[in-house]
């Protein structure tokens, strides 16, 4: 919807604290970068190569993955506002869904923002086994912010988390939903023109993406996503974005390779 940025940012964050079933999601942040150091990035769809025609950098904030999740939010803000400040578009490399924080908090700093959750967990409780700032909380702490907030492909809830959507009257669409009808798209509406996305690994079907923290059956494929993608570039100014909770093994290359190719043709629906 709007101008190309002057560069793309891919800024990791290898940060795991809070995991509740699989962990590795540390991992992915590497895993993304290597593979699209040896991939080929041209899209034959958009007509150009997103880190071919355009500058792009990766930014290394120091130590997320060693520090708490407070210290690294505040490393991940200053990384993400620089790149806005300078006319940039930032891709966050996590990591755990908690890292989305941080870059919502800089994106939010600049206007009036909305975030759409591609995902397969609502994350709306407001403390998981004691914890506030558990992956399982962030979009919680996200609404806390003011953001409206459109989910999609959220397949598993807890009875907290659904009384906190119809309370709300939170947007959300269910992978059937999605997969049915297009109803996805007239909500966009009710969110302000400045979008930050937040794409948490889990929400493409298992038999597509295997490699991630809490797998859930159901989920979309990624030409769905892709298909809302293109229409979401063209509605909304993205602002920023981030694709989370990678838990990439030795034998997970399909899945690393969704997740780089993803990363990608984000860049280039921007660029």
């Amino acid at each position: 919807m709007s101008g190309a940025p002057e560069y793309v940012a891919l800024i990791p964050l290898p940060f795991e604290a809070t995991t509740s079933f699989l962990t590795g999601t540390i991992h992915g942040p590497a895993a993304i970068l290597r593979d699209l150091e040896r991939m080929d990035t041209f899209d034959f769809e958009l007509g150009r190569d997103p880190f071919g025609h355009k500058s792009y950098s990766v930014i290394r904030p120091h130590g997320t993955e060693t520090l708490t999740a407070q210290v690294q939010q505040s490393l991940a803000y200053r990384a993400v506002f620089d790149v806005l400040e300078q006319g940039g578009f930032p891709i966050c490399l996590g990591g755990e869904h908690t890292v989305s924080l941080g870059p919502i908090r800089a994106a939010r700093s600049q206007g009036e923002i909305g975030v759409i959750q591609l995902d397969a967990h609502a994350d709306l409780r407001n403390e998981y086994e004691g914890d506030l700032m558990s992956h399982a909380c962030v979009m919680r702490r996200v609404l806390e912010m003011s953001c409206p907030t459109l989910a999609i492909g959220v397949r598993a809830i807890s009875k907290g988390e659904a009384e906190v959507i119809q309370d709300g009257k939170l947007l959300q669409v269910s992978d059937r939903q999605a997969m049915a009808s297009e109803k996805w798209y007239e909500l966009l509406d009710a969110l302000p023109s400045r979008i930050y996305l937040t794409v948490d690994m889990d929400v493409f079907e298992p038999a597509e993406v295997s490699a991630v923290g809490t797998p859930e059956p159901g989920g979309l494929s990624y030409e769905v996503v892709c298909d809302f993608l293109r229409r979401l570039f063209k509605l909304k100014h993205v602002v920023a974005a981030d694709v989370v909770e990678l838990m990439p093994g030795s034998d997970d290359a399909a899945s690393i390779r969704t997740a780089a190719r993803l990363v990608s043709f984000v860049a280039g629906l921007k660029c």
